[in-house]
């Protein structure tokens, strides 16, 4: 029986063709780039011709960017890094549904701001410090955050997620919050995470509470990321909201105190007491919502209360001459 065939070429002859089979592939790959490269763009072009991208903030039609293309961040040289990673998470997580135009008009909350409830002040010098109201009145809640500035493409994809359940932008909007928790808080200074309830009243007629969603959204970026997800309790009834309230959109300050007032109940105090608590919402308006649901808390064991969210109106931008962007600007 014959055994297997054994070549009777010299090594140096077998390294030689080796290398002549290397140098041949390597310039068949070069030949082969220009044409894969232009059948990138053609595929491209189909896809922008058959299934053209519409941005979900302005509503124009724009092209299939390739990721490098739009790697690409024009940064505001007044950022600093915590703030330039948000902006960067922001652009990466929104290309999917924002133009390009649409995407830049994203303005994370910076320094220089109120320590306590975050926000921005006139002047865009110096460090942080307690703003006037906050010295009036110190509140409930330690410390208040916010991703970014309630305008421009951000507002329309929290209206978006809020008023037409558009569920596919959680994942992106749980992802902006990880990072702006990551930049405002320290690691093990939180031990709990609870969404602000939805009366089930309000639940019913809309079908969700979208700041529980973005809280589930980011407990899953989380377990991606560090595999921890102990903040995030699995319990949904530790915290409620015990009465109905009318919507907040339109009231002044004073009526949405009055509003909210007694609208929250903790359910399980033994949950909450000592513990650090963040609560997390979409939107920070005036505040009365987060006092409220923070001096519950706070009178039911909690050892401190700290709110955050994905975007925030600023009503000092109006006096500052930087104005918050609209869409469109």
């Amino acid at each position: 029986m014959n055994g297997p065939a054994i070549s009777s070429q010299p090594l140096a002859t077998k390294k030689e063709a080796y290398r002549h089979d290397v140098a041949g592939h390597a310039g068949l790959l070069r030949m082969k780039g220009p044409v894969l490269g232009f059948g990138g763009y053609i595929g491209r072009a189909l896809t922008d011709a058959i299934f053209p991208r519409k941005c979900r903030a302005c509503g124009a039609y724009w092209p299939h960017e390739p990721q490098s293309s739009s790697s690409h961040v024009d940064y505001d040289p007044d950022l600093r890094a915590g703030d330039h990673e948000l902006y960067n998470i922001f652009h990466r997580v929104a290309l999917p549904f924002l133009c390009s135009d649409c995407r830049t008009s994203f303005e994370p909350v910076r320094s220089p701001l109120c320590e306590r409830c975050g926000v921005m002040f006139k002047s865009p010098v110096g460090e942080d410090h307690l703003c006037s109201e906050c010295l009036r009145q110190p509140g409930a809640f330690r410390r208040a955050r916010a991703a970014g500035i309630y305008s421009g493409a951000l507002m329309e994809l929290v209206h978006q997620l809020k008023y037409r359940a558009c569920f596919v932008l959680l994942d992106p909007l749980g992802q902006l919050l990880q990072e702006a928790f990551r930049l405002h808080w320290l690691p093990g200074e939180i031990d709990m995470v609870l969404p602000i309830p939805l009366h089930a009243r309000r639940w019913r007629q809309r079908g969700f509470n979208q700041a529980q969603m973005l809280v589930d959204a980011w407990a899953r970026a989380e377990r991606r990321s560090t595999r921890d997800g102990c903040r995030f309790p699995k319990a949904r009834d530790i915290f409620v909201r015990s009465r109905p309230t009318a919507p907040q959109t339109g009231l002044g300050k004073p009526e949405r105190r009055r509003n909210i007032r007694g609208a929250f109940k903790v359910v399980d105090r033994a949950a909450v007491k000592g513990r650090s608590i963040l609560l997390v919402d979409d939107v920070y308006t005036t505040g009365a919502t987060a006092v409220e649901a923070a001096r519950e808390l706070k009178e039911n064991g909690a050892e401190a209360v700290d709110v955050l969210t994905i975007a925030r109106t600023m009503p000092t931008l109006d006096r500052m001459g930087r104005k918050a962007k609209r869409i469109g600007e």
